[in-house]
């Protein structure tokens, strides 16, 4: 029988870590800064992957 920790991947541990670190930087911030850091790292994806923002009609937004 494995036991809760070797039945949990590496790949599992190492998204909550990220989701851990995100929300170090994120929770002492204000709404509008919330929302300014995920731009923020939208933009720097965009960068890394070639690809450039765009704006929907809804606000929302979407890689291209």
């Amino acid at each position: 029988m494995k036991t809760t920790e070797t039945a949990i991947s590496k790949s599992l541990l190492e998204v909550w870590e990220w989701k851990d670190a995100v929300y170090q930087d994120i929770k002492d911030k204000s709404a509008d800064e919330r929302k300014a850091y995920f731009h923020e790292g939208l933009e720097i994806a965009a960068k890394i992957l070639g690809s450039r923002v765009v704006v929907n009609p809804d606000g929302s937004r979407c890689l291209v």
